[in-house]
């Protein structure tokens, strides 16, 4: 049998190490401070895209697709911290992108609104349309 922790926001620093290939523990100093921020701001920005109380229910016991999103989104700011997209050597060329820090992909903020809501983000519902043939409710008639 298994038994469920209770995951909380944000991840802690190891969890973001073995996602980057690195053995826990190993990130010290200045990297490790840049691996904590990178994880809280990411944190941050998964829990503004829920309600106040969704997000305080989050802090301590939060969904794994949303903690998955919040170390997607450290990783890349972790690895690519000024958002540098192309890069070549011969010649020195840097390309850089309007994406630079922690930020959230459309996809991800739809898997974090999903888990918010507890719907899979189809629409259910009626809509009243008004018939052709004959009078309606609230309708006035023609002289």
């Amino acid at each position: 049998m298994t038994v469920s922790v209770p995951s909380s926001l944000p991840p802690i620093v190891s969890e973001l190490e073995q996602r980057l290939g690195l053995v826990p523990g190993s990130l010290e100093g200045v990297d490790k401070s840049r691996a904590e921020k990178a994880l809280e701001d990411a944190a941050i920005l998964a829990l503004a895209e829920a309600s106040e109380t969704k997000a305080a229910k989050w802090e301590t016991d939060c969904p794994k697709v949303v903690r998955l999103v919040v170390l997607k989104a450290a990783r890349r700011e972790f690895e690519n911290p000024r958002g540098i997209e192309n890069e070549s050597l011969g010649e020195r060329s840097v390309g850089l992108t309007d994406t630079s820090g922690v930020y959230l992909t459309a996809r991800e903020v739809a898997q974090i609104r999903r888990a918010a809501s507890g719907r899979s983000g189809g629409f259910v519902g009626s809509i009243r349309t008004p018939s052709t043939y004959g009078p309606h409710p609230g309708m006035i008639p023609a002289d």
